[in-house]
């Protein structure tokens, strides 16, 4: 890796990146299951275009240790090296605010969280375009897994792929400057 891109700032996605789950099941488990008469009120705003919303409702109710889920440890151990070196680090992710501060600061390596709240869902273009004006054009690095964060490569200084979700990496090409599988 290029001095360039160690000295670019790095956005890390949460869900199947740096962490090996996806924390709205985490919480649609944690907390549907054990109060079912919520789901209908979830469903309902799923259908209704207000995924932001029931993604706060959840962590509003959501009770969980960060340290009892499953790290990508390799992919932690490069960005505890990264942040040793200085790296500025922000944690962007779609899950809801809430959640993504506790595990922000279970971590303790990213100096700022960007992430949904009750009427704002940071996913895909959205998440770019939140990127692109705080860091400008390709003057960031973003880590992410799935199809949703191809969005947000397209205007990455540095493209890094983290537990990839199957097909992506023959969609992405070329374009992965580092690789944790």
């Amino acid at each position: 890796m290029g001095e360039v891109e160690s000295s670019i700032p790095l956005a890390v996605d949460m869900d199947g990146t740096l962490i090996l789950t996806d924390m709205s099941w985490v919480s649609f488990s944690k907390v549907i299951l054990r109060r079912p008469w919520t789901l209908p009120g979830m469903l309902l705003k799923e259908l209704t275009g207000q995924r932001a919303k029931w993604k706060r409702d959840l962590a509003e109710r959501l009770v969980f240790d960060p340290s009892k889920l499953e790290y990508h440890a390799e992919f932690l151990d490069w960005l505890t090296g990264e942040h040793a070196k200085g790296r500025h680090m922000v944690l962007a992710t779609a899950s809801d605010r809430i959640v993504a501060e506790q595990v922000a600061g279970h971590i303790g390596l990213f100096s700022d969280v960007m992430a949904s709240d009750a009427s704002y869902n940071l996913r895909g273009q959205r998440k770019a375009e939140a990127l692109i004006a705080r860091f400008g054009e390709r003057r960031f690095g973003y880590a992410g897994n799935s199809k949703h964060d191809l969005e947000v490569w397209e205007h990455a200084g540095q493209v890094i792929v983290v537990n990839p979700e199957r097909g992506l990496l023959d969609r992405l090409g070329d374009d992965a400057d580092i690789v944790f599988e």
